[in-house]
């Protein structure tokens, strides 16, 4: 089975993914956009959330989720750590001694972390040992219609150190007055999750754990996906930048192949991916859309996917 998920949110004065700090300015996150204005293309930088950004704040929640299912979670990936398997060093924590043969290798990782295994690894030692990560998450960019009035703007802050009473001049080291450069725009971003990965070895193609230990894998991963959007704990700087808004909508497919939305950044994309699901029925497979607007958006769209996966058996 698998799942697709398009997701628009709105986020007013945030600072989900700053890139890099001159001096006092911290700047935002922005990318080349091509937007359409009285008939012709041309390209403006907008402000954008980086796929990375996203999908560590995924593997955080899966990292908690299964943690609380008593699912292996290796020491590197519990300290939010994500170096995963990529070399010796990290292996001989799972495994010691390490295996020679390919297979062996990525059998003892996934058996070891579950964020190795739905997020896959790159073993970059001799033998080379690859593992393609079964969830796929997209840039958070804004949506097409709005996206020449998405815009980034340094917000001025400052910190002020107490008066030395004898001296009447505070600390220079305590003071400080500094940059953020903050984003507002509606975004949209689509995930993707292949659950018919998890568990099976990327080599043979072969389930690598039993039945039950895969099913439960699935159930985490779903309930890590849940989590990060019904929270909003994805981006940085959430502590004082925490972004006003919320989601607006959410497009979720599921079928038993993989088959993605079209992406929620044009405002027709929910009218396009129903024709294209249509074609599906062609091939008599069975297919769940559903669309969900409002207050309560991840937990309608994703609460009826997931009973549809229960049915299914996926978990």
């Amino acid at each position: 089975m698998f799942l697709s998920v398009g997701v628009r949110f709105e986020a007013n004065v945030e600072a989900l993914n700053m890139v890099e700090t001159a001096g006092n300015y911290g700047k935002h996150r922005r990318v080349p956009y091509l937007v359409e204005e009285d008939g012709k293309l041309k390209t403006v930088y907008v402000p954008a959330v980086s796929g990375e950004s996203l999908g560590h704040a995924y593997q955080e929640h899966l990292v908690r989720e299964s943690l609380s299912m008593s699912l292996p979670v290796c020491d590197d990936c519990h300290r939010g750590e994500f170096y995963k398997s990529m070399n010796k060093v990290h292996l001989q924590k799972k495994v010691n001694p390490i295996p020679e043969d390919p297979k062996e290798i990525e059998t003892a990782i996934v058996r070891a972390c579950v964020v190795e295994d739905v997020g896959g690894f790159l073993y970059a030692e001799k033998p080379p040992v690859r593992r393609t990560s079964a969830f796929q998450v997209s840039y958070a960019l804004p949506v097409k219609s709005v996206a020449l009035f998405a815009t980034s703007e340094p917000q001025l802050h400052a910190r002020h150190a107490q008066m030395d009473a004898s001296s009447k001049k505070g600390n220079a080291s305590e003071q400080m007055i500094y940059y953020v450069e903050t984003g507002t725009a509606l975004y949209g971003f689509t995930f993707n999750l292949d659950l018919d990965a998890i568990g099976v070895s990327a080599i043979t193609s072969e389930p690598i754990l039993d039945e039950g230990e895969i099913k439960k894998r699935r159930e985490a991963a779903l309930k890590a996906l849940f989590r990060m959007l019904s929270s909003g704990q994805f981006g940085a700087k959430l502590s004082r930048f925490f972004p006003v808004g919320g989601i607006t909508e959410v497009a979720v497919a599921v079928t038993e192949h993989p088959f993605v939305v079209t992406s929620p950044i044009y405002d027709d994309y929910v009218e396009k991916t129903q024709k294209r699901l249509k074609i599906l029925e062609r091939f008599k497979e069975g297919y769940r859309f559903i669309v969900a607007t409002g207050e309560k958006v991840p937990e309608e769209a994703l609460g009826e996917a997931i009973d549809y996966l229960h049915e299914r058996g996926a978990f």
